[in-house]
């Protein structure tokens, strides 16, 4: 019987190995090559901090480590806001990140594209736990905070911002149908391949499905809620540094959110209202959030796009 109720739910090929100090999920596969480069319930090996971009510490495996270990992502959880200044990377509940895995093994099964999870662990921490999710790194990749800022200084061909914009809707949309509203859903938890800039067919995967969950069927508050929250981290960054979507991009989301063209004119409505009630508060939060939460200058909104720096999973 394992220490938490939640591993009783992981999905096939994934074991776990618990000591006192530490609880470690993960994939057959993977198991030997994290065991040769020290990586453990309550051992972090082989682990250095990464030179990829992230909201939230990324780490990788050192040059000693095997070679099949070198191309994996550890994301340590942090606390966002606030509560980063206050805990930290500390929580009091050990279950976060095998939610997590579950959730990933079934959006993958699903067909929405997300980097699989091969361990995640929970590690007593000063009264409370430091928490892992270990992914594959997606190659060629960048988060959406770059293609924004890119787009903003007319960097992005116009039908390469039709095809993405589109494509993300399409995204979302598969999302919401499969009852998945990411509860932190914003541009940088959302990769896409870099020759989608050159306009090439672009390709999506979701990141970070930390705190989300999935439901029977999400209804139309739900997903309306979850839009205004995307469109609210965008408008955020247009307010600092300039308009980076134009309404023919605005119109290509929604087409591929809404193929059948029936609900997107009350969901942009709604969408706008919500954005508009909020807005108030969330300057108060932003402000606060800068003051006392540590928060660096995000560089997406205004740094070059490379091919390297802006992988973030």
């Amino acid at each position: 019987m394992s220490s938490l109720a939640v591993l009783e739910d992981l999905p096939s090929g994934y074991f776990v190995e618990e000591t006192p100090r530490g609880i470690l999920a993960v994939h057959a596969d993977s198991a030997r090559a994290l065991h040769e480069a020290g990586y453990g319930p309550d051992q972090d090996g082989d682990l250095v901090a990464s030179d990829l971009a992230g909201r939230r510490p990324l780490y990788q495996f050192g040059p000693a480590a095997p070679k099949e270990a070198q191309d994996l992502l550890v994301r340590r959880f942090s606390h966002g806001g606030l509560l980063r200044w206050l805990t930290g990377d500390r929580f009091l509940s050990a279950e976060r990140p095998f939610r997590e895995l579950i959730l990933s093994d079934a959006l993958l099964r699903v067909g929405i594209q997300t980097p699989r999870v091969v361990a995640a662990r929970a590690l007593k921490d000063r009264g409370g736990w430091q928490l892992d999710v270990m992914t594959r790194r997606v190659e060629k990749s960048i988060d959406l905070g770059w293609v924004l800022g890119a787009m903003r200084r007319g960097e992005v061909p116009v039908p390469a911002r039709h095809k993405m914009m589109e494509r993300l809707g399409s995204l979302v949309r598969e999302l919401h149908l499969h009852g998945c509203p990411h509860a932190d859903l914003q541009p940088g938890n959302i990769l896409v391949n870099l020759s989608a800039l050159q306009n090439e067919p672009p390709s999506y995967w979701i990141i970070d499905l930390d705190r989300s969950f999935r439901l029977p069927e999400l209804s139309e508050s739900d997903r309306q809620a979850n839009l205004a929250r995307l469109y609210r981290h965008v408008a955020r960054r247009d307010e600092q540094h300039g308009r980076s979507l134009s309404r023919s991009d605005a119109a290509r989301f929604f087409r591929g959110y809404d193929p059948d063209r029936e609900l997107w004119r009350r969901d942009w409505r709604a969408v706008r209202e919500r954005h508009a009630t909020g807005l108030s508060w969330h300057r108060i939060g932003w402000l606060l959030e800068r003051a006392f939460g540590g928060r660096r200058p995000d560089p997406r909104s205004t740094g070059k796009v490379e091919a390297t720096a802006p992988e973030t999973h």
